[in-house]
């Protein structure tokens, strides 16, 4: 069955979500998978990405919920140029730069494949600074993660952006 309008007001499954400039932002809450099915992508990730740290466990949201909804809706990635537009972001240009509640995108093939936020900046005595993220895996769970550990569906190329104001 199509649902036209899946996402939009009218949509019994959509949430009220905005961003800061006022423009809806187009959300479907999803059901919650069987615990079965959860578990098994559980054993899957612990085997392919065993630097991932399991965080919480539910397919109601996905990694742009995570990031933009409070863990309530999912968002369609076509959504994101839009609100790191109206939520007045701006891209990073170096990754000394980025700091904790940032926001890292990355991309595959096809363009921006998945979304995270920058939860912890490891500082070492070299130059090199390891930056961890906390992620939603699509249906899957949210995972606490190094900045390269992600499935690889989601590519390795990543941007960071931040809300941070520059000072006037």
């Amino acid at each position: 069955m199509v649902l036209i309008g899946a996402g939009r007001p009218g949509d019994r499954n959509y949430l009220p979500l905005a961003t800061r400039r006022g423009t809806s932002i187009r959300n479907e809450r999803r059901m919650e998978r069987t615990p079965e099915a959860l578990r098994e992508a559980v054993e899957m990730w612990e085997k392919e990405r065993p630097a991932a740290e399991l965080r919480s466990l539910t397919a109601v949201y996905d990694c742009m919920g995570l990031v933009f909804a409070c863990r309530r809706t999912c968002v369609e990635l076509s959504e994101l140029k839009m609100i790191l537009h109206d939520d007045e972001y701006r891209r990073l240009s170096e990754p000394e730069e980025v700091g904790i509640g940032d926001i890292v995108t990355y991309h595959n093939e096809y363009g921006v494949a998945h979304v995270g936020i920058v939860v912890d900046i490891g500082r070492h005595l070299t130059t090199t600074r390891s930056i961890t993220i906390m992620s939603k895996w699509g249906g899957d769970g949210e995972y606490i993660h190094p900045v390269d550990h992600v499935p690889g569906a989601y590519g390795q190329h990543v941007e960071y952006w931040t809300e941070r104001k520059r000072d006037l």
